[in-house]
């Protein structure tokens, strides 16, 4: 599966968070609110207004990299399973006005990569601002690439802020 920090391409749909577990899935016609394969709800796009994510960041490049080293050299160690899991972060989703925050599950134990992250938060505006664009989200495999884009574009678009 592709993968760009937070966001992960799963069949027919682009997701944010750990699909396996509290993730958004966006589709080109709604916002669906998941904990694994069950619906917690859905929203159409028209009604969402701003999408937050609350995840811890680093500069590092490769967060996921060391932690899956550390995680894997303790547990070597300890000859067991330590059952760390990432902790959740959240998302909050502005709908008709309201906010709604609910947990976002993480790939890996750290914080992603802050761009990844900044590209992100601009993918999810970008969808929110253009309804012509969501037709996307049926490819989402070329969606990960505009994050990147979006993100590199926002770093250097901005001085210090």
């Amino acid at each position: 599966m592709k993968r760009y920090g937070p966001l992960i391409v799963v069949p027919g749909a682009l997701a944010v968070g750990d699909p396996g577990r509290h993730h958004l899935r966006l589709t080109p016609d709604a916002l669906l609110f998941r904990e694994g394969a069950e619906n917690r709800g859905i929203v159409a796009w028209d009604q969402v207004e701003k999408i937050l994510l609350d995840v811890p960041t680093t500069r590092f490049r490769l967060p996921g990299l060391v932690g899956t080293v550390l995680l894997g050299a303790l547990t070597f160690i300890a000859l067991s399973d330590l059952g760390v899991d990432p902790d959740d972060g959240a998302v909050d989703v502005q709908i008709d006005g309201e906010s709604t925050t609910v947990p976002l599950s993480r790939h890996h134990v750290g914080g992603y990569w802050a761009p990844t992250v900044d590209g992100a938060h601009m993918l999810l505006q970008h969808l929110i601002d253009h309804p012509e664009q969501r037709s996307l989200l049926a490819r989402p495999e070329s969606l990960l690439d505009v994050a990147a884009r979006l993100a590199r574009s926002g770093a250097s678009g901005t001085s210090g802020s």
